[in-house]
């Protein structure tokens, strides 16, 4: 339990919703709008959690409410594949 709150917490710390919106305003500001459901302009608690569980919940992949230290280590191999693809594709854009 300790570490599904420990991963938890690290996760949040690291998906802060001011991140999103200044890392991320040169895509549009399309993280912030992914996280504000309601498109008030703010990200809610309950707008902020909603998707770290939503996060969780595809690290937790035999879906059992634990994430293991190889289920966590295959979400972050996932998620570096995916940011070398994006990194590669954005190169190759760039050499056009």
């Amino acid at each position: 339990m300790k570490k599904i709150l420990a991963m938890t917490a690290l996760a949040l710390v690291f998906a802060s919703p001011q991140a999103f919106a200044d890392k991320h305003e040169h895509k549009g500001g399309k993280m912030f709008e992914k996280h504000d459901t309601n498109s008030d302009g703010v990200i809610s608690k309950t707008e902020f959690m909603d998707h770290a569980a939503e996060k969780f919940s595809k690290m937790d992949a035999d879906g059992n409410g634990e994430i293991t230290k190889e289920e966590g280590k295959a979400a972050w191999e996932a998620r570096k594949e995916k940011m070398k693809e994006r990194k590669e594709k954005r190169e190759a854009k760039d050499a056009e």
